[in-house]
């Protein structure tokens, strides 16, 4: 797969480092928007290895910052194979299985580099598979706390800006240290991430409750739908625009300038 380089800031190309100081300049107030009040909920479940997923971060979190909703971010683990993108995990080399998959999964990845540019996060194509389990124990370890997505964020721009050459997401030494550096409590972080430990049985919920609400694929919103007096499963962020419509017609706007528009080509806050 074809790599590209980090995005430009005002036409400079700019370092990994300087990327990942610019995008988690905006931590602050990714934890403001999900501090603040709502009593209506939405699900999201995103999963780290995938593109879509990290591109899908910030402009889910503009839901909370424009409707009185309270975001709960979840991993799921999604299956190469299942996928179609591999015929196995072995070795952690990708085997399509068919000339037509591998080309479908090359423009997966491609469509994905032409939206991290628009919203200038890096991203780079993997020169392997990823195993994420280890990753989302980490991130629900992060939960606890209430850092999931500047962890997540920080642990994507280092892994999709080098094509996971520069951060390894099995290593349990790089969650660690992903999370020391947003000053995380990190007392029991080993017990919970372990294979046996009570990270992998709360991902084990998280996985069941997606499959019941009709999961197809990350990211997946999950909210009630007045127009259906129930629950429903969306999958896709290019159904934000629809979501916030639902959550207007239920009259949660936090400001009157607040718009169910919104552009799948999104380039940032306040754009």
């Amino acid at each position: 797969m074809n790599s590209s380089a980090p995005p430009s800031s005002g036409g400079i190309q700019e370092s990994l480092s300087d990327a990942v100081e610019r995008v988690m300049g905006e931590s602050q107030d990714w934890l403001r928007i999900l501090g603040q009040e709502a009593d209506t909920p939405i699900t999201v479940y995103l999963d780290m290895k995938s593109p879509h997923a990290y591109i899908a971060v910030r402009p889910s979190l503009e839901l909370a910052r424009d409707y009185k909703v309270k975001i709960d971010f979840r991993p799921y683990t999604l299956s190469y194979t299942d996928m179609g993108v591999s015929t196995s995990v072995e070795k952690q080399e990708r085997r399509p299985p068919s000339a037509s998959a591998d080309r479908k999964a090359r423009m997966f990845y491609a469509a994905a580099r032409q939206y991290t540019a628009l919203q200038n996060i890096p991203l780079r194509s993997p020169y392997r598979l990823l195993d994420a389990t280890k990753g989302h124990r980490a991130f629900l370890f992060a939960k606890q706390q209430g850092l999931e997505i500047p962890f997540m964020m920080s642990v994507c721009v280092r892994g999709w800006g080098s094509g996971w050459r520069e951060f390894e997401l099995e290593s349990e030494e790089q969650l660690r240290g992903a999370l020391e550096a947003l000053g995380a409590d990190l007392k029991g972080f080993e017990a919970f991430i372990a294979d046996d430990g009570p990270g992998q049985r709360e991902l084990d919920r998280c996985m069941e409750d997606a499959h019941a609400s009709g999961f197809v694929g990350a990211p997946h919103y999950v909210f009630y739908d007045p127009d259906f007096e129930r629950e429903v499963g969306l999958f896709g962020r290019e159904h934000l625009a629809l979501i916030r419509s639902k959550f207007a017609a239920l009259g949660l706007a936090r400001r009157d300038d607040v718009r169910a528009e919104f552009s799948h080509a999104w380039r940032g806050p306040g754009t």
